[in-house]
C-alpha cells in the first residue's frame, strides 16, 4: 500500500497488482520506469516521459496474455483498473503498457512483434491528442499505415489508403475516422465521462481538485 494511492482511493487489490511496477523516490513521490526514462508522480508534479519504448504492468509471459490496455500513462492505467476492476474476475492475465507522451514507429513494431492476436483497449484523454494516439496505435496493432497532420483552423489531415480526409478536431474520434472510411479496427477507445482522463476522475471522485 502506498499513502499516495491510498489518499487517492485506489483499491487495495489494486495497488496490489501494481505494486512491482514501481518505485519510489526520496521522498516517497512514485517512479515508473520506462526504461529509458521514468514517469513521476507526486501530489505537486505528473511527469510523464517521451520514451521510446513501454512502462508495463502485469504479465510477462506474453502467450499467456488475455488483454492488453493501452494507456497514456502509468496512472492513467492505475485509474483505469481501479474503476474496472469488478469487471474482471482475476487480473492475473492482463498487461496494461503506456508508450509515454508520444506513439513511436519502435512501440508500433513492438506490439506487432510481440502482442499479435490479442485483445486490446485503449486508454487515453479526449484531448485531441489522446484520439489521435487512438487512431495511430490501432492502426499499427491492425499493420495499416495512417499518417495524421495538424491542419490551420484547428483542422485534421488523415491520410489512409492512398486517401486523404479531413476532420475538424472537435469532432475527430476513432469512431467517427472509422465510419468515415468505411474501415473497423475493432479496438475500443475507452473515455470516461465528463472527464478528460481516468485518473481526472480519479482525483475528483478522491476530493482532489489540483491539476496535474
Amino acid at each position: 500500500m502506498h499513502p499516495y494511492l491510498t489518499r487517492l482511493q485506489v483499491n487495495p487489490e489494486v495497488q496490489k497488482f501494481f505494486s512491482r511496477f514501481y518505485t519510489t523516490d526520496e521522498l516517497s513521490n512514485l517512479l515508473f520506469s520506462y526504461g529509458d526514462g521514468f514517469e513521476h508522480f507526486g501530489f505537486a508534479f505528473h511527469k510523464v516521459p517521451l520514451s521510446a519504448n513501454f512502462w508495463f504492468a502485469g504479465i510477462n509471459n506474453f502467450s499467456q496474455v488475455r488483454q492488453v490496455m493501452i494507456c497514456s500513462s502509468a496512472m492513467e492505467a492505475v485509474s483505469w483498473l481501479n474503476k474496472n476492476y469488478l469487471s474482471f474476475s482475476s487480473p492475473d492475465n492482463l498487461l496494461f503498457l503506456s508508450p509515454g507522451t508520444g506513439v513511436h514507429d519502435t512501440h508500433l513494431r513492438w506490439l506487432s512483434q510481440n502482442l499479435t492476436g490479442k485483445t486490446f483497449t485503449l486508454v487515453f484523454g479526449r484531448d485531441v491528442l489522446g484520439r489521435v494516439a487512438d487512431l495511430k496505435i490501432a492502426a499499427g496493432i491492425r499493420r495499416v499505415p495512417v499518417a495524421v497532420y495538424f491542419e490551420p483552423e484547428e483542422m485534421l489531415r488523415v491520410v489512409f489508403r492512398l486517401n486523404s480526409y479531413l476532420f475538424r478536431q472537435a469532432d475527430f474520434s476513432l469512431n467517427a475516422f472509422e465510419r468515415a472510411v468505411g474501415y473497423r479496427f475493432n479496438i475500443p477507445a475507452r473515455k470516461p465521462k465528463g472527464f478528460n482522463s481516468f485518473f481526472d476522475q480519479l482525483k475528483a471522485n478522491a476530493g482532489l481538485n489540483f491539476n496535474l
